[in-house]
Formats: structure tokens, C-alpha cells, sequence
């Protein structure tokens, strides 16, 4: 049986963490990670205890214990991400399909548009995912290493205020329209993503060739760029003073798409190692709108 949590499944997700089941999802918090640890799972227990009200949880109930778990947090305007995905190795895949597509009815429920997963590529749930309708949309390679130290200096300025056209066109110029369809087609959905943290924009000829932003997860530095067609060379620069000023000595991840194979190599060439491959997948949601229609006046 797929429900809702209760106040009563203390005991039963206490059991379920002794179980020692790791979570299959990677969201934005977990990336870097070696497994998860548990330490926050009774969140799941909100509003009951926890402030992060928000947050959406389903359990699934055979009778006799809870084998399967999957936990959102929203995020931006309409979407939601799974943070959290717990399912049992001997579960059967058709019932951890059917505790995501019971999620998906309840973000339609809440005008959610749509839903983000984050799985390592050997993932067990995968295949549940998809028949799910979770589709595929990227694949990344999370790289791991630093502190970077490095004496060259690169060129670049923090973000604009106006900046956010030009940026949105190296986006698009740089993303893959299918990546962009799961994402960001508009200005106003690309600014949903993008926000926060330290940032460097490197141009050329008055326009963008190199964006990079820098945030924290836990003990280490988070890297994400989107890079147009600069060598390899000039990218190991740029980033490479980027990571020394701010980067400290924290170490550094960085999940960077397939598409931009040129940062993978900028990465290892400042001596991140690959550490795991991961398949973002979307499902789209139908949603509730409200219909325009024509009304007759009363005088």
C-alpha cells in the first residue's frame, strides 16, 4: 500500500534505517557524497517534526513493514526534486514504478510541472524510473579532488546584474535542446536555476564564452560551468585561478555533462578525478489550469 507518512512510523522507518538501505537518489545536497548517512531521514516525518513544511514524502507499506520510500523538495516556481528514494533490493521494480507514478499525482495535485531524479547509472531503480515516465534527459560525470592551487592568473569578472540575457544565450548556445526542453526554454524558467554563489563570466568580443558558478555542499566547494568553444588550455586557466581564490582549501566536485567534454578535460587537467556517472531524468506533469471562457453581462 503507497500512503502518506504518519505520525506512527517512528518505529517503522527506524527499522527501515537499520535495514541499512542507501538511497538511490542524488539530489543538488547529496552530490559527493559516498552514501548517504542517514542523519536526516526523520525529516520525512514534517510538518510532525521537522520546519521544512514543504517537503513531500510517500511511503510504501506491504503490511508487515515499510520497504520503499521517496521524498521531494521543491524547488523554484512548479518543480519538484527527489532527494530521497529508499526501496528495498528484494522489493519488486513494478511497485517501486508505481510509488513514483502515485508521486506524480500528487505534485499534479499541487500544480506541480515537474519532477527531477537524480540516479547513479548502474542504479537498481532506473529501470522502475522509466516505466514510471521519468525520462532521460543528460548524463553527467561527478569529478572530485583539490584543493586547487594554482600560481596563473585568469581573466573574467563576477556576475552582472544585467547580465542574464547574455548569459541565457551561451546557455542555449551550449545546451542541447533537449536538455533545455527538461530545464529551461524560456528566460524566465533559466533564471529558476541559476541563482546564488560565487560567479565568473569570461568574454569575448562582448559576449559570454565562459560562465562559472561556485557554491558550497557541505565540507566542499561545488563547481558547475557552461563553456563555449574555448581550448582546453585556456579553460584550465580560467578555472583553475577561479577554484584557487575562492575555492580555499576545501576540497572540489564538479558534474559536468557529456556535452561539454572540453570542462571534463579542463578538470582533470587541474587534478579532479572522475568519481561516479550519473542520469538526471524529468517527468513532465499534466497539470490543473484555469480555462479562460466568455461569461454573458447581467444588466
Amino acid at each position: 500500500m503507497i500512503r502518506p507518512v504518519r505520525p506512527t512510523d517512528l518505529v517503522g522507518l527506524a527499522a527501515l534505517q537499520r535495514r541499512g538501505y542507501p538511497n538511490e537518489a542524488y539530489g543538488r545536497r547529496a552530490l559527493g557524497r559516498e552514501r548517504d548517512d542517514w542523519t536526516d531521514l526523520f525529516r520525512v516525518l514534517n510538518p510532525l517534526v521537522s520546519f521544512e513544511i514543504r517537503r513531500h514524502t510517500l511511503l510504501f507499506d506491504d503490511g508487515d513493514r515499510l520497504t520503499g520510500l521517496v521524498s521531494t523538495l521543491p524547488f523554484g516556481r512548479g518543480y519538484w526534486e527527489i532527494d530521497r528514494l529508499i526501496w528495498s533490493p528484494d522489493g519488486r521494480p513494478q511497485d517501486c514504478a508505481e510509488l513514483l507514478r502515485r508521486l506524480g499525482l500528487d505534485a499534479a495535485e499541487h500544480g506541480v510541472e515537474r519532477i527531477y531524479l537524480r540516479l547513479a547509472s548502474d542504479s537498481p531503480v532506473l529501470g522502475a524510473a522509466r516505466a514510471a515516465g521519468f525520462v532521460p534527459y543528460r548524463t553527467e560525470t561527478l569529478f572530485r579532488g583539490g584543493p586547487v592551487r594554482l600560481a596563473a592568473e585568469g581573466t573574467g569578472r563576477p556576475r552582472r546584474r544585467g547580465d542574464d540575457l547574455p548569459l541565457f544565450r551561451l546557455y542555449c548556445r551550449v545546451v542541447p535542446l533537449t536538455v533545455r526542453q527538461a530545464e529551461a526554454m524560456t528566460l524566465t524558467e533559466w533564471r529558476q536555476w541559476f541563482r546564488g554563489g560565487r560567479q565568473l563570466v569570461v568574454e569575448e568580443a562582448g559576449e559570454p564564452v565562459l560562465w562559472v558558478r561556485l557554491g558550497t555542499v557541505d565540507d566542499q566547494v561545488q563547481l558547475t560551468a557552461e563553456a563555449g568553444d574555448l581550448p582546453v588550455p585556456a579553460l584550465t586557466r580560467h578555472l583553475g585561478a577561479f577554484l584557487a581564490r575562492h575555492g580555499g582549501k576545501k576540497a572540489v566536485i564538479g558534474l559536468v555533462a557529456d556535452y561539454q567534454p572540453h570542462v571534463a578535460a579542463a578538470l582533470e587537467q587541474l587534478g579532479l578525478e572522475p568519481a561516479g556517472r550519473f542520469i538526471s531524468l524529468v517527468r513532465h506533469q499534466t497539470v490543473r489550469v484555469e480555462a479562460k471562457k466568455l461569461v454573458p453581462v447581467r444588466a
